[in-house]
């Protein structure tokens, strides 16, 4: 493992193909925001930031538009200039959400682990010499939970049932492609979402219990260790999961590698209460420094793995993005330098990018920008840029 602390942004990198039945709709990231275009310069501008590493993405159902025809041109151009070029390390996606479009069933298909598989080992057999980091599934929760639970997503499931159904399919395949990976002498991070809820009253305490555990319970899944999600068994069992499914997961269980963490100061947790008229309702519920620090370390006692900050930011509010930049860089540097586990930090995505309700609402993507960036679509620079190289100088001069 290397020593040095690893400076990394992100660019937005969700494909959802699948046009959205009431507005005919796509959600791919990189066309919204231009990046199919604008990649080099985009590729640039990492390399001006002072970064070590870039969290970017392969379009699955781009290089695979058939089941059996593959469609490499464009990642030839990229990854290649990337990391040889700029001399960017590559903390590659596999999996951003989204499944091909030649997959009709998406998530219920029932060879989807095998299809996913299949798809790592073209890729790692293409751009290995290139690769260092792999991430096989981003945020596998959220997958279920727009998949699956909530039916925005293909196959558009409902309901618990939906999102255990999604859930089983992603983890069997990031399974197999983790210990193709790490086989292949790569490293894996493993990136899930790390909120949670808090029950305002004694109603939904059961629920923010739940909620808060499936935002965890994908490493708990992966690595076979079934045994502590044993107080949800009876909930498991009533949605599908019977104890064939849970030694199924055994029978595949993969090592983590290195957990990648996901956290948004604005909206990781949320505040649940139950409403006069029976239905739940909710608010999100603001953190900050101390509550990072304390998510880190309630996940290391849990995991024992080393990790890295993939997901941070703040949206629209250009000076708490600086407040929250300056604090939790200084704060993640800090805690690398004291000895925990923490190897780099990663602000996502450095380009605004446009909100996932653009694909299931009526209008323009220009009134659903999504102000997580340093720069926005048409690339007009803001003060954060700056203050990501100060901070990168810094450290440098400090060592």
């Amino acid at each position: 493992m290397d020593t040095e602390f690893l400076f990394c942004c992100g660019i937005e990198d969700t494909f959802i193909a699948d046009p959205y039945p009431k507005t005919g709709k796509v959600l791919d990231e990189y066309d919204l925001t231009g990046h199919y275009q604008h990649w080099k310069d985009d590729f640039d501008r990492v390399k001006g930031l002072g970064c070590d590493a870039l969290r970017w993405g392969i379009p699955w159902y781009r290089v695979q538009p058939q089941k059996d025809t593959w469609d490499w041109s464009w990642t030839d151009q990229t990854i290649p200039y990337l990391v040889e070029e700029k001399g960017i390390t590559v903390i590659l996606d596999l999996m951003h959400y989204g499944t091909p479009l030649w997959m009709k069933k998406s998530y219920q298909d029932p060879d989807y682990p095998s299809f996913v598989e299949t798809y790592t080992a073209k890729v790692i057999e293409r751009y290995q010499k290139y690769l260092k980091f792999v991430v096989p599934y981003n945020e596998p929760h959220t997958a279920a939970e727009f998949a699956g639970r909530q039916g925005v997503w293909p196959p558009y499931s409902q309901g618990f049932d939906g999102y255990l159904s999604v859930m089983k399919a992603v983890v069997l395949g990031a399974q197999r492609q983790t210990n193709l990976i790490q086989r292949k002498g790569l490293q894996t991070v493993q990136v899930e979402c790390s909120g949670g809820s808090f029950a305002l009253d004694e109603a939904t305490k059961d629920l923010a219990q739940w909620e808060t555990t499936a935002q965890s319970m994908y490493f708990d899944l992966l690595t076979g260790h079934v045994e502590r999600l044993l107080p949800y068994a009876s909930f498991f069992g009533a949605h599908g999961w019977n104890e064939h499914v849970l030694a199924e997961f055994q029978t595949h269980a993969a090592e983590i590698g290195i957990m990648g963490v996901n956290f948004y100061p604005q909206f990781s947790f949320q505040d649940i209460w139950m409403g006069k008229d029976g239905t739940v309702k909710r608010k999100n519920h603001p953190v900050w420094i101390p509550d990072l620090e304390r998510l880190l370390r309630k996940r290391y006692n849990a995991y024992a793995c080393p990790m890295i900050i993939t997901e941070t930011s703040v949206r629209d509010d250009l000076t708490m993005k600086r407040f929250w930049l300056k604090e939790s860089m200084e704060k993640t540097v800090s805690l690398f330098r004291s000895g925990f586990p923490i190897l780099g930090y990663t602000w996502f995505p450095i380009i605004d990018m446009v909100d996932w309700s653009y694909r299931t609402q009526d209008g323009e993507k220009e009134n659903f920008m999504a102000r997580f960036g340093f720069w926005d679509e048409q690339r007009k620079e803001n003060s954060c840029a700056e203050l990501y190289r100060e901070l990168v100088r810094n450290y440098h001069g400090d060592n």
